[in-house]
């Protein structure tokens, strides 16, 4: 889209010259020197500045081309509003003796830094206690596996006996500590306010239930929406997540509770709907190619990224109603080919289209190469 067009100095400043050959007879104001001149190089300033000013108003104007500040302002008037980042939640496991009360608060630290915070007292048993911890700072990066040790803070009180160092659990119900999610970039916002001029609501479309899963986790690259077979009532959301490198992975059961918790809330959701938010089913795709000529590293690594390209853009996951989804390997052969310095090539897997059944989702898999 083309923006608002500053013109020179020398373009201002020639017009200027005319307003006064056009206003004043006999005035010849292109010969130096004479006040003409002089004046009109200054009107040329002036105006150059008012057409910065208002090449600057044209920017802000747009939704698609506004300033952070401006852009806040556009998605406010929309009810839309930055996404700040969710903390980590989850489970840790600290040695204190059989009948010994830890209070709330304590602090933990991870070995590169992150700092974590408990929500609950706890007493002792069987020479252990279960806490429940929370990132002190929003983001992805206190994110957590389980196993993973934490040591307490040598400045947090704590009662006699009391081990130093917390595991973090395998909880059943989130594994590790999870949840954690960034907050949301100013580009991802900006879709978010473009998406919803586009497409208001509709009390409940498939284009809402993505709208408000971008809400709850800004990183979300694909959101996919269906019905159950036989029951009008459920939604089915799936969604993927970009994972920073241009590509998507699946959601962890932190960013998965997290989008149903915030789905489910009555305010969103229509009042007779049952929303289910579900995790997908990575099925790698592996693929085998023969005779690349010239069969060099560069061209290697050409392949794998068009390659990668497709499952990018083109990949779905099979949904109940809507039907499976194909993978046609026709995108595949032509990604190969895209790749900078191929010539020739035979893909010789897949040997056809792949289909892929309800909650099962395409990932690129191993590319292996044989003459």
């Amino acid at each position: 889209m083309a923006g608002y067009k500053i013109r020179s100095l020398d373009e201002l400043g020639a017009q200027a010259r005319q307003f006064f050959i056009q206003s004043v007879p006999g005035a010849v104001a292109s010969v130096w020197a004479n006040t003409f001149t002089v004046i009109g190089k200054v009107l040329a300033l002036l105006d150059f500045e008012h057409d910065l000013r208002r090449a600057w108003l044209f920017k802000q104007i747009f939704a698609s081309t506004a300033d952070e500040m401006w852009l806040v302002r556009h998605g406010y008037e929309l009810g839309l509003t930055r996404a700040p980042g969710t903390s980590a939640f989850g489970t840790v496991s600290l040695p204190v003796p059989t009948g010994v009360r830890v209070p709330e608060g304590l602090a933990f630290v991870r070995a590169d830094g992150a700092t974590y915070t408990s929500l609950t007292p706890a007493t002792g048993r069987a020479g252990s206690a279960t806490l429940y911890v929370e990132a002190d700072l929003a983001g992805a990066d206190g994110n957590a596996p389980a196993g993973t040790t934490l040591t307490l803070s040598p400045d947090t009180p704590v009662p006699d006996g009391v081990g130093g160092t917390a595991t973090v659990l395998d909880d059943p119900a989130l594994p590790g500590i999870q949840g954690g999610i960034d907050a949301e970039s100013l580009e991802a916002f900006r879709a978010r306010v473009l998406a919803r001029k586009r497409a208001p609501p509709h009390g409940g479309s498939a284009s809402d239930y993505a709208m408000w899963l971008r809400e709850a986790v800004p990183s979300a690259a694909g959101v996919w929406v269906d019905s159950f077979s036989n029951d009008t009532r459920s939604v089915w959301v799936a969604f993927t997540v970009d994972d920073g490198s241009g590509t998507s992975r699946i959601p962890t059961p932190g960013e998965i509770a997290v989008a149903q918790a915030y789905l489910d809330d009555p305010l969103r959701r229509p009042v007779t709907a049952r929303v289910f938010v579900v995790g997908l089913l990575a099925i790698p795709v592996p693929l085998t190619i023969a005779g690349l000529a010239p069969d060099r590293p560069e061209v290697r690594e050409a392949v794998a990224a068009e390659v990668g390209a497709v499952f990018a853009d083109r990949a779905e996951p099979g949904k109940p109603t809507l039907g499976p989804f194909t993978l046609s390997r026709s995108w595949l052969d032509e990604s190969v080919s895209r790749a900078t310095g191929e010539d020739r090539h035979r893909l010789l897997l897949p040997a056809g289209d792949i289909v892929f059944g309800a909650g099962e989702y395409p990932e690129m898999g191993a590319i292996s190469y044989t003459d």
